[in-house]
């Protein structure tokens, strides 16, 4: 009995040997440190890319949470590697999605056993997105729309702090005034918006909580409908709004982006930020 167990683990040690043996070594890809071109390509934007998709000749290796060593097979000659910006749908950390409007990146490469290949993540706008709101609040506050009709409640610019450049939005809330509306200036009117993929791009923090959503005009009458309510943060988060559905229909002669805030914490004034607010569609 004894021995038939030796026996047993001999050959068991010996076939786990001669399988590793034969196991091909892979060459494999660096990816990390993602950047993002501001639209138009003057410097770099900010961004909440947490992992990427992966491809080799059109075959998805993987989604790869960020930064990544990503093992490719050697096969002895070029592969082409498309790589994809993975986000958070919503914020929502089991809602993991490729960005449809962050280019995807495409390189040749030529995988050796062993070897490790970095490539570069610049991603950048892809160029047929029409950008209908972006709002940086460098120059202007196109948040000038004061959705509820109270002036005591409005978005102002501040240089206090800013998730980019040197200003940002920002709105005061007090025991008094909890909550404010306001909606964008500029306005997206029916056929602009292909109905396809569209999304609302946030930086914010502070104390509070932000509903993000669209107010459609059809034959005069305007409603409001929000799609996302997001806590405040500490520090400057990044969230990407998924306005696909609510911007499917043809129930609007033309819309705008809508933000609501409310006071959620016990102090008597509490300060709410926000910057590069972009509305993007197709």
């Amino acid at each position: 009995m004894i021995l038939s167990a030796v026996w047993l683990f001999i050959l068991g040690f010996s076939s786990c040997g001669l399988t590793d043996n034969d196991q091909p070594v892979p060459s494999y890809l660096d990816l990390r440190d993602p950047r993002v071109l501001k639209p138009g390509g003057n410097g770099y934007d900010t961004h909440k890319i947490t992992e990427v998709w992966v491809f080799a000749d059109g075959q998805i290796l993987g989604i790869f949470p960020l930064p990544a060593k990503v093992p490719v097979e050697v096969k002895g000659a070029d592969r082409e590697i498309t790589i994809l910006a993975g986000i958070r749908n919503n914020g929502m950390i089991d809602s993991p999605v490729f960005y449809p409007f962050y280019k995807s990146i495409v390189s040749k490469v030529k995988p050796e056993e062993g070897k490790t290949i970095q490539i570069p993540l610049d991603f950048q706008y892809i160029p047929d997105a029409k950008i209908s709101l972006n709002e940086g609040f460098e120059t202007g506050n196109l948040f000038s729309i004061d959705f509820d009709n109270k002036p005591e409640t409005v978005v102002t610019v501040s240089t206090e702090t800013a998730a980019s450049g040197t200003k940002c939005g920002t709105v005061t809330l007090t025991s008094e005034f909890k909550t404010t509306e306001t909606a964008t200036s500029s306005r997206v009117k029916n056929g602009e918006n292909a109905r396809g993929q569209s999304y609302i791009e946030l930086d914010y923090k502070g104390e509070g909580e932000i509903a993000v959503g669209i107010s459609k005009v059809k034959n005069g009458l305007i409603s409001g409908e929000y799609v996302l309510f997001v806590p405040g943060k500490e520090d400057w988060n990044k969230i990407y709004v998924d306005v696909t559905k609510v911007l499917s229909g043809t129930d609007y002669d033309e819309y705008r982006v809508i933000l609501g805030f409310s006071k959620t914490g016990l102090s008597s004034e509490s300060r709410m930020y926000i910057d590069n607010v972009r509305h993007i569609h197709f």
